[in-house]
């Protein structure tokens, strides 16, 4: 009887047990945010290695404070920086019992808090949600006997890579630094560019897993509190597992999810961000990456450099000109040329007509058939050359290009006009400096292409109309994606096609900057002064 007793005090307390195997995750989350500390030390250790699984990182430290308090720290290796560590344990043990014998000293939380811990930024939990949500950054727990409060203490250490150039958004001039994997080490690039403290940044933390730190920065009262709101909103609605890049909250929070356009900006680069910052937009940094999505976003931004800025005017209005010239040519020119061969010869030079003609000549496949293979074979060289090392995927993208054309036109495969038409498309698709803004040339490309193939150039016309509708029926967080030029501002027309000089742009854009309108002198003029030419004359 006896032994049937304990069987069923072992089978009921099983059942009692929070942390039973059978619960799911969402169940032990649950029963994870119900729970508290306990007055009782061990009570406390036991049970966060039972709700741990005593993992091989998880370090429980035990000592006394003072001459008769037990007390103990929690910590996860490689999360802590060692050096911290040894000072507090030192504070802890050596320099109580010397303030006890001196000064009387209780030993409570309230007293180790105030008295004995070296650490500047410690905070007080009562639950076990707090606790395992700071020890699993890298922060230090102090439980005390006696004492239904912990003490959480900052001790992170540094795991992040060091500070590099940007492998994506490289420029000819201007800053050479790069956001990293490290959230705070981000917010601090931020901090040294713009020194003002209306700089705001919000916390959120996004995932019931990862629980991913993210920061919503902002100028407060030069942002549009309606578009503060509206991120707010959107980056609160977010209810997912996890969070592991900023592509994860991208999907999340656009207006268009169906559009190949993206409505979104992501950039590495903290001079792109501060720039967006002080136009009165919103940056979304996440903990784990080295890219920040900027809101709201227009096409206009994918297609500018941090170049154009840092350039003198003249030279930074050729190179914009360039870059979306070849943006157009990256999305029409083989859908053009498939168009003009197939519908419209008498659109060429009759001699060029009969040199195309010509080297046609005995090649087994219509025009829209060369196109789509060279070109897909191009994209398959792209895609290998991001895939494989660098210096194997540079010498692959190269030598495979070369090797594979030339062979080409050797079988009769495709013809020499085609291999130019669209050696000159991947030059062309190179130039866009936003890759997500690429991808999606990319694939339009392929429909002007097949549009050309069965209508010739009223099929380019119909998709172009379609590309245009469809354009301008996008917004992002209430703004349109094709302003200045859809609907026109002509005030903003000064940083579009072409970057005037600095001193021409006195005002913010306009669906952007309408609570601080100016933000230059407007009656600036490079000239000099008269009254101060005539006093140096004189």
């Amino acid at each position: 009887m006896g032994f049937l007793q304990k069987i069923l005090r072992g089978f009921a307390k099983g059942r009692r047990d929070p942390w039973h195997e059978k619960y799911d995750i969402e169940k032990r989350q649950e029963k994870l945010q119900q729970m508290k500390l306990s007055k009782k030390l061990q009570a406390n250790i036991d049970l966060i290695e039972k709700i741990t699984g005593s993992s091989s990182d998880l370090i429980i430290r035990k000592f006394r404070i003072g001459a008769t308090v037990d007390a103990a720290i929690v910590c996860l290796d490689g999360m802590i920086k060692e050096a911290v560590i040894d000072e507090m344990l030192h504070s802890l043990i050596v320099e109580s019992i010397r303030d006890r014998w001196l000064r009387k000293l209780d030993i409570s939380a309230a007293n180790v808090l105030n008295d004995l811990l070296p650490v500047h930024d410690v905070v007080e939990a009562d639950n076990l949600a707090d606790l395992f949500d700071h020890i699993s950054i890298g922060d230090t727990c102090v439980l005390i006997d006696g004492q239904s409060t912990a003490l959480l203490c900052d001790s992170k250490g540094k795991t992040s890579r060091a500070i590099s150039e940007p492998s994506t958004e490289q420029t000819l001039r201007g800053p050479r630094d790069s956001f990293v994997e490290d959230l705070r080490t981000n917010t601090s690039l931020i901090r040294h560019r713009i020194r003002v403290p209306h700089l705001w940044f919000e916390e959120i933390q996004i995932g019931r897993l990862t629980r991913t730190k993210v920061e919503m920065v902002y100028i407060k009262g030069l942002a549009n509190e309606g578009l503060i709101k509206e991120v707010r909103g959107r980056l609160n609605r977010i209810d997912t597992d996890s969070i592991l890049e900023s592509g994860f909250i991208e999907e999340f929070i656009e207006d268009q999810p169906l559009s190949i356009f993206p409505t979104v900006m992501e950039t590495e680069r903290p001079d792109k961000v501060c720039a967006c910052l002080v136009e009165g937009r919103v940056a979304i940094l996440t903990q784990g990456t080295p890219y920040a999505l900027l809101v709201p976003t227009e096409l206009v931004m994918m297609l500018q450099s941090p170049d154009d800025y840092y350039e003198k005017f003249p030279l930074a209005a050729f190179t914009r000109i360039m870059r979306i010239g070849a943006f157009l040519t990256a999305m029409m020119v083989p859908g053009l040329y498939v168009a003009v061969v197939t519908f419209h010869p008498e659109l060429m030079p009759t001699n060029l007509l009969i040199r195309i003609a010509a080297a046609r000549e005995g090649v087994p496949f219509p025009v829209l058939v060369e196109v789509l293979i060279l070109d897909g074979l191009f994209e398959l060289l792209r895609e290998a050359g991001v895939r494989l090392p660098m210096a194997i995927g540079q010498a692959l993208s190269i030598v495979g290009a070369l090797i594979i054309g030339d062979a080409a036109i050797r079988a009769g495969i495709v013809a020499p006009s085609v291999v130019i038409v669209i050696a000159l498309t991947a030059i062309a698709s190179f130039v866009t400096p936003i890759f997500s803004l690429g991808i999606a040339v990319r694939l339009v490309r392929f429909i002007f292409t097949i549009a050309g193939a069965v209508l010739g150039i009223f099929g380019i016309q119909f998709v172009l109309l379609l590309l245009a509708v469809h354009l301008c029926s996008l917004r992002s967080f209430g703004v349109p994606y094709l302003t200045p030029v859809a609907p026109f501002v002509l005030r903003d027309m000064k940083d579009n096609i072409v970057r005037l000089w600095h001193w021409k742009l006195p005002t913010r854009p306009k669906f952007l900057g309408q609570r601080d309108v100016q933000r230059e002198d407007p009656s600036y003029s490079v000239r000099p002064d008269p009254s101060q030419r005539s006093r140096e004359g004189g």
